[in-house]
């Protein structure tokens, strides 16, 4: 595989940061500084090509990596979340992103100048659930849910929701739902363009369990 120009990203920096149509992740890369100077020249060389931007952090403290959950050198985290633990080739990132966006959903249905007419407030999606007149999406990754689950949350994810969105309820809202907001927007956008009264959770998960806290969680009725 060859490409034109290679070079590791800047703290902060966005990959692809003119396509605004195109979806945002946050790229968390923890290990040495050597180490995390190598994946981050592998990302800009592979993924520059794939319709999606990515905004690269680094974390060089060992402890710190640690305790986001990486053990390797590097150890890459999408919005928050482990993605892989070693220096893999450049062709194995590749493959890993592609299959991310595999089906379009994210590309074909982005909306984001409608993004904020489709969001819900976390309290708001609270009362709307307990009157049983919201249902909440789960749109992680498979790997991301077998460290954490949601039981009162729907179970889909962008690899599925191209085949599976009929299950859904068109009786009542449906809310979105990832870590952050990077990926639920584009999900809600989907489900409006076929019908369905979607939205997307402001804040995400990380947000919704904060707010959920200890004897919170009790201003959920869950079954």
């Amino acid at each position: 595989m060859k490409y034109d120009f290679c070079y590791a990203l800047n703290e902060g920096e966005i990959l692809n940061e003119d396509h605004y149509e195109w979806p945002l992740f946050v790229l968390t890369i923890c290990g040495s500084k050597v180490e995390t100077l190598k994946i981050s020249k592998r990302v800009m060389c592979t993924l520059k090509h794939l319709p999606l931007r990515l905004q690269v952090f680094y974390e060089n403290n060992a402890e710190k990596c640690i305790e986001m959950g990486g053990g390797g050198d590097p150890s890459v985290f999408l919005d928050g979340n482990l993605l892989f633990e070693e220096l893999i080739q450049a062709e194995k990132i590749k493959e890993i992103f592609e299959k991310l966006l595999k089906g379009e959903i994210m590309l074909k249905y982005a909306t984001p100048k409608g993004n904020k007419e489709i969001k819900i407030e976390i309290e708001e999606f609270i009362n709307l659930f307990n009157d049983n007149k919201a249902v909440l999406v789960d749109i992680r990754m498979p790997f991301e849910k077998k460290v954490w689950t949601l039981p009162f949350a729907l179970d889909l994810d962008p690899e599925t929701l191209k085949e599976k969105y009929t299950e859904l309820p068109k009786d009542k809202l449906i809310v979105t739902a990832c870590p952050g907001v990077g990926r639920s927007p584009f999900a809600a956008a989907f489900l409006r363009e076929k019908g369905y009264n979607a939205k997307n959770l402001d804040g995400g998960l990380i947000e919704l369990m904060k707010r959920l806290k200890g004897g919170k969680a009790k201003d959920i009725k869950v079954d």
